[in-house]
């Protein structure tokens, strides 16, 4: 079976769902706690909601901006009532590639399932159930001006674009990652070829500290990757080219999605994490002119606002196979 299947993705114009439920089970990566997790498709203008199904009632979280509470090491959603789901991100980055803008995530846990620490598992399920189009509009998320936000050396800064880019770089000194910068045009096929698989990683001197904040109980060699200085911990090494920098792009697009619509801006940034992301989105949100939102019309002025469906800005030529 293909990997990429064409046939259910390639609509820009309408809201999309899935045409079938999905399941998903593991630990949290943090909470080292089992949890049994569906995804399920919605009606059209409700969005990504998460359903906490081990709380009785105000169990139900939408995945938005305002909803974001501060977190370390990941993205955490918590409504009105106190009731919080965490580590959405890399389910978040699935959702805006693939092009799902309404599903009921219902989970038994407060955390979402590591996996392998990457996109990868939900990319490949939702591609095999396919995804259902809607009769309604999609809308778009369209910078008009510069925004900026800095933390000491780090920032994140996103401009007018015609699709979103994300320039990014990372700086990791005496170890194996040193500086890595990468380019990245948000399409389907970019994402599947050159992000999805990007595991999450932290370095092995940093884990005991992570363990006695409460951090990394679930996490392993099958869910990230464990960097010793110079020395890549895990048996089968890196997956990707670039793949800590890629990760760090894979992880943007799953906080930017939080807008509820597809953003179009091109991101430049240095060192960004979850907080920083978060930010951004927040800054922009304060002046109605630094944005619009807009509606696409035809499938033919979606190809030329997004420029979505090119792949000439990708460095890997992969093809992924399931």
């Amino acid at each position: 079976m293909n990997f990429i299947n064409r046939s259910h993705i390639y609509n820009y114009v309408n809201q999309n769902t899935l045409k079938r439920k999905i399941h998903f089970s593991g630990v949290g990566v943090h909470n080292g706690r089992a949890v049994s997790m569906s995804i399920e498709p919605s009606n059209v203008n409700s969005g990504i909601v998460f359903v906490r199904t081990d709380v009785k009632s105000n169990n139900v979280i939408r995945g938005v901006i305002d909803n974001v509470v501060v977190s370390s090491l990941c993205t955490k959603i918590q409504n009105t009532y106190g009731v919080s789901v965490s580590t959405i991100e890399h389910l978040m980055a699935a959702f805006s590639a693939l092009n799902i803008d309404n599903v009921i995530v219902k989970i038994n846990s407060p955390e979402l399932p590591a996996l392998d620490g990457s996109s990868h598992e939900y990319v490949k399920k939702i591609l095999k159930v396919g995804t259902k189009i809607q009769n309604h509009k999609k809308q778009f998320f369209k910078i008009l001006r510069k925004v900026e936000v800095n933390d000491g050396d780090r920032f994140i800064s996103i401009t007018p674009s015609t699709n979103l880019s994300i320039n990014i770089a990372i700086n990791y000194p005496n170890t194996i990652i040193g500086h890595s910068q990468y380019l990245y045009t948000h399409s389907i096929d970019n994402f599947i070829n050159s992000l999805s698989m990007a595991r999450t990683y932290t370095l092995y001197e940093d884990i005991e500290k992570m363990r006695i904040a409460g951090l990394a109980i679930g996490g392993n060699l099958n869910n990230a990757i464990v960097v010793d200085k110079y020395k890549i911990l895990n048996p089968d090494g890196l997956r990707l080219e670039k793949e800590f920098v890629k990760h760090k792009t894979l992880d943007c697009i799953g906080d930017f999605y939080l807008l509820g619509m597809p953003l179009i801006g091109a991101v430049d940034c240095f060192a960004p994490g979850h907080n920083l992301n978060q930010k951004l989105i927040k800054e922009v949100l304060k002046d109605t002119n630094n944005y619009k939102i807009e509606d696409i019309t035809s499938d033919n002025e979606a190809n030329n606002f997004l420029s979505l469906a090119s792949d000439k800005n990708t460095s890997d030529n992969i093809t992924c196979v399931a």
